[in-house]
């Protein structure tokens, strides 16, 4: 699959890397299950894809983090860039929070603890329950508007979606249902590089620790 790149903003005079992470080496081979449609970025002015919402399905080929073996799977946090089946992609391992790097361009930094506390309550609340095209589509949707727009409806704000059926109002009761309250789901991290769609993704057990605690993840300015 092809996601989306946007030329308009490639000028971006420095953007964030990592420093001293781990990594993770792994071939990209789909994303499924899922639902077809088109995003925004620029508040619904203009339509890009068809791009697929879903579940992003990768087999692990290399790296020193062990919280991701075998064949995994993540969502996507990074609509801006791309990633492309059957090629294979260097990760550093990062903090949601931090995440996505380069930094969101639409807003010049990574999401915050803000929007990552969200994702984790929408992690908490229906990641367990995922089953159908339209329900991995809706929970993508959401991420995508918790990252660009901080929650509210896919069909508004800076982060729009098209052409998803089912799965745009299942997002936005989602989204809603996001309150602060929980429950949240522990330990989530992020798959970040400079030059490919960022991940997010859940350790298997017995890596939680790894990840935010005693500064795995370092950052720095690149110019």
């Amino acid at each position: 699959m092809k996601n989306l790149k946007f030329a308009a903003f490639a000028g971006l005079a420095g953007v964030c890397s990592l420093a001293s992470a781990a990594t993770v080496q792994a071939t990209y081979i789909d994303t499924n299950p899922g639902v077809w449609g088109m995003v925004s970025l620029d508040s619904g002015g203009s339509f890009m894809g068809p791009v697929k919402a879903g579940q992003f399905n990768w087999n692990r080929t290399g790296g020193d983090y062990t919280g991701l073996t075998g064949t995994f799977a993540t969502f996507c946090i990074e609509v801006h860039q791309d990633i492309f089946p059957g090629n294979n992609y260097t990760y550093d391992v990062n903090t949601v929070s931090n995440a996505p790097l380069p930094v969101n361009i639409l807003y010049g930094t990574p999401m915050g603890a803000i929007k990552a506390d969200k994702i984790s309550e929408l992690y908490g609340r229906f990641f367990g329950g995922l089953s159908t095209n339209d329900q991995y589509a809706a929970f993508q949707l959401a991420i995508w508007d918790f990252v660009y727009d901080g929650g509210g409806s896919v069909g508004t704000g800076v982060f729009q979606a098209s052409g998803f059926g089912a799965a745009m109002a299942l997002a936005d009761a989602w989204i809603a249902a996001v309150d602060g309250t929980g429950p949240r789901m522990a330990g989530l991290g992020a798959l970040s590089s400079d030059d490919w769609q960022d991940q997010i993704f859940t350790p298997a057990p017995g890596a939680l620790a790894l990840i935010g605690l005693g500064g795995l993840v370092a950052t720095r300015r690149r110019r």
